[in-house]
């Protein structure tokens, strides 16, 4: 698949149109996977496409996450249902809802994936929910075409049902040869192949290691991994949001910030918009963006879902995004975590002991 099948869009809005857009001239099948829905304006268009396009005899799904969009009233998806639409609501919150008893571990598993397959042949895939406060933020996510639609289309098969097909283990020697891979991550396996798939590729840096994160809450192996990266002489820098929407990963981020910071990477804060991208560029040739957060929820609870992308090109292209963040972001001083007060130091440090659920 040549890099030119590939388009990195960086704002909600151009996302939407292109979506919406090639929703519109879909002729076969729209299966969705979408974290958030929102019902509002952005929403309603959306809802609407689908409508229009199961009237005209589309297969088209919807599987939508019930913690994601629990803000998102009934109505909305009963109105998609009863115009023919399959609407899976994933790990439903109402007990009434769901079968057998009460689980907390399978109440922490959330389908945190936003995908879109149009007819076996484009997709979307990254950071980028349904919503009007979408449009403020800053982030990524990819259009494709070609024979990895057709392995991202496979990944709904069986989510939302018991008995779901156990996705192929992909090799890391796959994720360095091939030059696009899907990295599909069903924490009900505990494979956790995100997780694995970003400790080889770190591990085996030689010039760089350069991170984007939203909520970047990294627990020991990664870690170490990239202090001894930073040791070796690798260029390692994390870019995350100046503050994020979520007030507890911000805590519990300085713990893991500091102790990489004694060890000379580089921590720089994104004072525009919120940051949601979600990329790490290994040397020139390797990057990885999709769905996954550097942090517990996406490693071992989430359903989340990456691209492998192995060309020079596409590295330059997200190198480049990664420029422009650095010129609207400060360098964070070694001494900032210090100067923190102590009360706020103590609750971070007891947020990150409880990372493993953030």
């Amino acid at each position: 698949m040549p890099s030119s099948a590939i388009e990195i869009i960086q704002t909600a809005d151009e996302y939407y149109s292109r979506l919406f857009e090639d929703i519109q001239q879909a002729k076969f099948s729209v299966q969705v996977q979408m974290y958030i829905v929102e019902n509002d304006s952005i929403g309603i268009e959306f809802s609407s496409l689908l409508i229009r396009k199961a009237a005209e005899g589309l297969a088209v799904d919807l599987i939508y996450d019930s913690v994601g969009s629990i803000s998102t009233p009934s109505h909305y998806f009963d109105r998609l249902s009863a115009a023919g639409v399959r609407v899976i609501e994933y790990n439903p919150v109402n007990p009434g809802k769901r079968p057998g008893p009460f689980s907390f571990r399978a109440m922490m598993r959330r389908n945190h994936r936003k995908l879109v397959v149009l007819d076996g042949k484009i997709y979307y895939l990254g950071g980028m929910n349904v919503g009007e406060r979408f449009l403020e933020w800053e982030d990524i996510t990819i259009r494709g075409e070609g024979n990895v639609a057709a392995v991202l289309q496979a990944s709904f098969d069986g989510i939302g049902k018991k008995g779901a097909s156990r996705p192929k283990p992909v090799k890391f020697e796959e994720l360095t040869t091939k030059r696009i891979q899907v990295c599909d991550s069903r924490p009900q396996f505990q494979n956790y192949p995100i997780k694995k798939m970003h400790l080889n590729a770190i591990n085996r840096a030689k010039k760089r290691i350069w991170i984007a994160q939203a909520y970047f809450i990294p627990r020991r192996k990664i870690i170490k991994a990239l202090i001894h990266a930073a040791r070796r002489g690798v260029d390692v820098r994390v870019t995350l949001p100046e503050r994020s929407d979520v007030l507890i990963a911000d805590l519990a981020a300085w713990t893991p910030l500091r102790r990489l910071m004694r060890h000379g990477v580089q921590v720089m804060r994104y004072n525009r918009e919120m940051l949601h991208s979600k990329f790490t560029i290994i040397d020139d040739d390797w990057v990885t963006t999709g769905t996954a957060n550097l942090d517990s929820m996406s490693f071992y609870w989430n359903l989340e879902i990456n691209l492998v992308v192995r060309d020079p090109g596409v590295v330059a292209q997200f190198s480049e995004i990664y420029k422009n963040y650095g010129e609207d972001s400060r360098v964070v001083d070694d001494l900032e975590p210090l100067q923190r007060s102590w009360a706020l130091r103590l609750l971070g440090a007891m947020i990150y002991h409880y990372s493993w659920i953030l």
